[in-house]
């Protein structure tokens, strides 16, 4: 198997997926259902994320651990800094090592009423200790089209990035997005920063109603006129099949506008990416 900074370098357009592990400890069977309809479709890397409150690490590495041997996918696993400290890294990346998982992304995390910040603050604090002490892992990061809520905008968001690359950090992974022309507008302020990193444009498919308020309150982001249109005229039980037709069509564009790899959040539902990856000839 290729290692990630090769498949990275050497592919003209990548596609990946990401799934979450169970709230609950032992409960596998559907997170294993989804990496098997995953397998089928070949992404070129799938993301485990990392509990909100910074809990869940052992899942995560479970989950990864079932990606790679049980179905040869290129596993990247997430770790934030929230509620971290220097000793539950160690285990964790000790974990990671046994499991034979080598790559990582690496985030600040949510914060939550129950979030702390011990040993690190800011995720380049983060991605800079695993680079010094572990440099054999490749390490992603996220970026924000609209910016980080924390950001006062997005240039000042895109100082941070900056600092996340300059501690190790090799490939980028934005925020979800549905309107381009936001990450039209960082790859354009990026370049002024002087970062070039390549960048994965993360796009979620909106398969439920529920989704659209969760997803908005909690990313707070923009949604354009043919966004809600679509929303508008579709029901309940015809929004996944709208949903899914929005994201390829935001993939088109941004394909036709120079950018070179997707990310989809699945939600766990293998079949929606299916659908996208299908019409990609990825399949």
């Amino acid at each position: 198997m290729e290692n990630l900074r090769q498949v990275l370098s050497q592919k003209d357009f990548v596609m990946s997926a990401e799934v979450f592990p169970p709230k609950k400890n032992g409960m596998l069977e559907g997170i294993t259902r989804a990496l098997r309809g995953l397998s089928a479709i070949k992404p070129d890397f799938v993301s485990i994320t990392y509990g909100a409150s910074g809990t869940g690490g052992d899942k995560t590495a479970d989950v990864a651990s079932i990606a790679i041997d049980a179905f040869d996918m290129e596993a990247v696993a997430h770790i934030t800094a929230v509620n971290l400290t220097v000793q539950k890294l160690e285990e964790i990346i000790q974990t990671f090592k046994r499991k034979n998982i080598k790559n990582i992304m690496v985030l600040r995390g949510d914060v939550t009423p129950e979030s702390r910040f011990y040993d690190f603050k800011h995720a380049n604090e983060l991605a800079y200790y695993i680079k010094k002490h572990y440099p054999e892992f490749f390490l992603m990061g996220a970026c924000y089209p609209e910016g980080h809520s924390a950001a006062k905008s997005l240039d000042d968001d895109l100082v941070y990035v900056k600092k996340k690359l300059d501690s190790g950090i090799e490939h980028l992974i934005s925020q979800l997005f549905y309107d381009n022309s936001t990450f039209y507008e960082m790859r354009e302020k990026m370049a002024a920063h002087g970062i070039t990193a390549r960048v994965s444009a993360g796009i979620m498919p909106i398969t439920a109603m529920s989704q659209i308020e969760r997803t908005v309150t909690m990313c707070g982001v923009r949604l354009p006129t043919e966004f809600t249109k679509m929303i508008a005229n579709n029901t309940e039980e015809t929004v996944k099949t709208a949903g899914i037709r929005y994201a390829i069509e935001q993939i088109e564009d941004l394909k036709k506008n120079g950018a070179d790899a997707v990310h989809i959040y699945t939600m766990n539902k293998a079949d929606v990416a299916e659908s996208i990856f299908r019409h990609f000839g990825r399949i």
